[in-house]
């Protein structure tokens, strides 16, 4: 026979599941609202037509639309990097300031090839260190080297 305490707790007990359930949903469904990814990164540049070269001849990446087209506010030209990620480099008398360790990193899949084409253009390129024209070796096997564009902005290649 169940007795009036038992039928309670066991009423207790549903109504705490209940609340604990309902919590759950509650949480789970605005514990992660919404995702994030990266969109586009943006430089400036001094001569957006130099670095428009550069980008286009040196790094072979492949210009997107902008999309004021021609109203543009100011002179840029933006790059896809793949992915849905662009590379945004627009016009802008500023100065700049940077360091090796702010960069970006591409791969490439032949890397002995792309150090062809540096030399080719007369690009200097070297080791994190400065070694000119010498490639370094990560502890992982990656070989990689760093330059900059014309304005600076340090570039790593990779063969990761």
């Amino acid at each position: 026979m169940i007795s009036i305490t038992t039928t309670l707790k066991l009423t207790d007990m549903k109504k705490t599941y209940l609340v604990l359930f309902t919590l759950f949903l509650a949480y789970s469904s605005t514990a992660q609202p919404f995702s994030m990814k990266l969109d586009h990164i943006s430089i400036i540049v001094k001569d957006v037509e130099k670095s428009e070269e550069f980008y286009k001849n040196i790094l072979h990446l492949k210009e997107v639309p902008t999309p004021w087209g021609e109203n543009t506010p100011l002179p840029a030209v933006f790059f896809d990097l793949g992915n849905k990620l662009e590379l945004h480099v627009t016009e802008y008398n500023a100065e700049i300031k940077l360091h090796k360790y702010l960069h970006f990193a591409f791969t490439v899949d032949d890397f002995d090839s792309y150090l062809e084409l540096l030399n080719e253009k007369g690009i200097e390129y070297g080791t994190f260190s400065g070694k000119v024209q010498k490639f370094q070796t990560r502890i992982d096997g990656v070989r990689q080297i760093y330059f900059q564009d014309p304005d600076g902005y340090w570039i790593e290649v990779n063969d990761h």
